[in-house]
């Protein structure tokens, strides 16, 4: 049947070369309407100019755009990677143009629009590299603060994905907020009437918090695993050191050099068969995480509505206490990852055998602490949006 909705306007800003995050970006506000339309009576209203500008005479292209574009959005997504964009007769890009005129808003009434800005920090293809463009990207960046304040940065799609999920998540409880003590009205219902929600037979609350439960003891799992496996490496390397050390040596102390290559040898041997055991963990541990993140974080937008302490409190309770537990063996994984890596990477260059083998093993962990700086980032930002709940349900008992 149909009911009454208030729609949250969201306006994305971006130069050319985010497109799959643009796309990205519409594709969860679909799947997030399907659950808030329903629950909660809130949709989210993508503004892209793709869609909502047409032909008109201006100034420049951007001038028709900002007189077309509405004036009164909700909130404002910045994208941006390596590309900074062409300057216009009021700013020095589009995209900059569009943040100045939100960042004003924001400043006039910091209630009146929520910013969000993100950086793509993903390689950049030699064919695409533009040295002036990057460097306007990045001194744009650094006008904006401290990151984590007004913007944040990803790594790749899916990263991106499950953060601008949580972030809207938390966009729509702090408007929740102040609707609950403010009688708000959306013009475009008042314009539209009410709209018909589409039903789905999607996945339950519960159904989610089993999965990311199991995918979070996966990961558990995996990272007692590669801990394992290092502390072996590291054993082995000692007991080497001291075989290498315990050769007979001749008057001038120097070792037999057939004999300290033998040793060295099987020393190469022992870091290759550890880079290709956490070579087959990462897979495991990436499909971990990235179906068990997007399980919770699915379950987390499900959850926004949360108004009593009842059984889905406590599945929020117990949500946190896994997200802060998984964080914990994150942080001690990777602090002892990092170590073991400086170790690694001053071996003394020793033969062609063991550089190799030694550069296998950096790049094995510098992927290995890439996926647990994504998990943190991750961990971190769904434990602000799970605090909120419990905050909000707390507020209202």
């Amino acid at each position: 049947m149909a009911r009454q909705e208030h729609v949250l306007s969201v306006f994305v800003a971006s130069p050319i070369d985010v497109e799959a995050e643009r796309g990205k970006l519409e594709d969860v506000i679909r799947e997030l309407n399907v659950t808030w339309s329903r629950e909660i009576g809130v949709r989210l209203d993508l503004v892209r100019w793709e869609t909502h500008a047409y032909p008109g005479i201006g100034a420049d292209a951007q001038d028709v755009i900002n007189e077309q574009m509405p004036d009164d959005c909700d909130l404002f997504v910045g994208i941006m990677w390596c590309r900074y964009g062409t300057p216009t007769a009021r700013a020095d890009s589009g995209t900059v143009e569009e943040f100045e005129r939100a960042k004003a808003r924001y400043d006039n009434d910091p209630n009146s629009i929520r910013v969000m800005v993100y950086f793509k920090d993903e390689p950049i293809p030699p064919s695409r590299l533009d040295p002036e463009q990057l460097a306007k990207v990045n001194a744009f960046r650094n006008s904006l603060g401290d990151e984590g304040a007004l913007y944040w940065k990803f790594d790749g799609i899916e990263q991106f994905e499950k953060l601008i999920r949580l972030h809207l998540t938390r966009q729509v409880q702090a408007w929740k907020k102040c609707a609950s003590t403010t009688v708000a009205v959306n013009s475009q219902n008042d314009e539209q009437g009410p709209a018909l929600i589409e039903e789905h037979d999607d996945e339950g609350i519960l159904d989610l918090m089993e999965m990311f439960e199991d995918k979070f003891e996966e990961l558990t799992e995996i990272s007692q695993r590669i801990g394992t496996a290092t502390t072996e490496l590291g054993q082995k390397m000692t007991d080497r050191t001291s075989e290498i050390n315990a050769l007979q040596k001749d008057a001038q102390g120097n070792a037999n050099r057939k004999d300290a290559k033998r040793l060295i040898a099987k020393t190469s041997s022992d870091m290759t068969q550890y880079t290709a055991r956490i070579d087959a963990e990462l897979p495991l541990f990436s499909d971990a995480m990235n179906t068990g993140m997007n399980s919770f974080i699915k379950a987390i937008t499900m959850s926004v509505d949360l108004n009593s302490v009842n059984d889905d409190a406590q599945q929020t309770k117990e949500g946190l206490d896994a997200v802060l537990a998984l964080r914990g063996v994150l942080a001690t994984s990777k602090a002892s990852i990092n170590d073991f890596r400086a170790t690694m990477a001053a071996l003394p260059r020793m033969t062609t055998g063991l550089n190799k083998a030694n550069r296998g093993v950096t790049t094995v962990l510098d992927r290995l602490l890439a996926e647990f700086s994504n998990g943190e980032v991750l961990l971190t930002e769904s434990e602000k949006v799970i605090r909120d709940l419990l905050c909000e349900s707390e507020n209202l008992t």
